[in-house]
């Protein structure tokens, strides 16, 4: 049950899209975040089916149908992630503020213009990804696009859980090693052996599945791993740049395979 609730927990705190049952429990919070890759898978698989309808239903160009995707993929996160993103943007860009002055424009809740930049960039690539794939879409870009999402939440998860948190994060009360730490890393292995099982196609299909969510991984580490050196420390906006930064590499490198 505590796994369900914190799957149900983590829907409602990170997808906009109403949960049907919603109960919180502050000793569930490590489980919430360990069933968060579980929300990516849910929200990936959405995305391809309104993807295939839109495929089906709507005559549309490609630049116009990456733009509605992207708009509806961070509509479905509620912009959580790309609040982080634009948080360490701001806090992290700049090359000369102390750390001090890092965590406090970290915690400011006005956008500056490496916010603004970085989120404008964001977005284009997005858009041109998803918009190049358009309607090259098939089952093998389908699995990579749910195990990008999954993947770079997996990593997200196991960072807030094992790394050292900030004095002022929410997620200090999380930190630690426990079952929950391997509940990312579950889901994310059966997210890419389930794809890949589905998939069957040629060694180019599968790889279309692994490269991409190999490169969003490896993004995703990366980017927590300087983050958290510059701000000395992890938290929730650190886990949404880890999140929406490996996403914009693990979909570009889709783009780039087909």
């Amino acid at each position: 049950m505590k796994y369900i609730r914190g799957f149900l927990m983590a829907w409602g705190m990170f997808c906009w899209i109403p949960c049907p049952y919603r109960q919180w429990r502050m000793e569930d919070r490590r489980a919430q975040i360990g069933m968060l890759p579980l929300v990516g898978l849910l929200m990936g698989v959405i995305l391809c089916v309104l993807w295939k309808l839109m495929l089906m239903f709507v005559s549309v160009g490609p630049v116009l149908a990456g733009v509605l995707l992207t708009g509806a993929y961070f509509l479905m996160t509620g912009f959580i992630h790309l609040d982080g993103f634009m948080d360490c943007s701001d806090a992290i860009m700049p090359r000369h503020p102390s750390l001090e002055e890092r965590r406090r424009i970290l915690k400011d809740s006005h956008s500056g213009a490496f916010a603004l930049i970085c989120a404008v960039i964001l977005f284009m690539v997005f858009a041109a990804s998803l918009g190049e794939v358009y309607e090259s879409a098939g089952l093998p870009l389908f699995a990579a696009v749910v195990c990008v999402l999954t993947c770079s939440r997996t990593v997200s998860a196991v960072s807030v859980l094992v790394c050292r948190p900030m004095e002022t994060s929410q997620y200090v009360q999380t930190q630690g090693r426990g079952r929950e730490t391997a509940a990312p890393v579950i889901t994310a292995a059966l997210a890419v052996a389930l794809s890949l099982c589905a998939v069957r196609g040629t060694a180019g299909d599968m790889l279309l599945v692994i490269l991409p969510a190999a490169v969003t991984v490896a993004a995703a580490l990366v980017a927590g791993f300087y983050d958290r050196k510059k701000l000395e420390g992890m938290n929730g906006d650190i886990s949404g740049h880890m999140i929406t930064l490996s996403e914009m590499a693990g979909i570009l490198t889709a783009a780039l395979m087909i």
